[in-house]
């Protein structure tokens, strides 16, 4: 019984965490400035805050596709990180990336988490769509 009860205080304690929830401000629609075609929504789907990431279709294997890095993620935003998780994947581990918000530009400045067809981009900035 001990241990259930152990089990239970370490499953609870390993559910918080120091992420904050998405600010007001970022919620909406952000195009990327260099394409200008891969976008991100940060809001609720269902019952879930997320950030979907739109990237638009290729053909693979004679099947018209989503391109690699498009789909829904869940997120945590904690200081200068965003720590990303895709819902469309097997890996169920969250990846940290550097994360810039500035209010008054009302930009966002992340490093690349998907593939770009500039393999010497680094970072991706997105700005709100209005």
């Amino acid at each position: 019984m001990k241990y259930v009860f152990l089990i239970i205080a370490i499953t609870l304690m390993s559910c918080t965490s120091d992420s904050l929830s998405t600010p007001d401000l970022l919620k909406g629609k952000w195009i990327e400035v260099n394409t200008k075609s891969d976008t991100l929504v940060f809001g609720l789907f269902g019952d879930q805050e997320a950030m979907m990431v739109n990237r638009g279709y290729e053909i693979r294997d004679s099947f018209r596709l989503p391109k690699h890095g498009s789909g829904p993620y869940d997120y945590r935003i904690s200081k200068d990180k965003i720590s990303l998780r895709s819902y469309v994947s097997s890996n169920i581990a969250y990846k940290d990336y550097k994360f810039k918000f500035d209010l008054k530009t009302s930009r966002i400045e992340v490093d690349k988490f998907y593939e770009t067809a500039d393999s010497t981009v680094t970072k991706l900035v997105f700005e709100r769509l209005k």
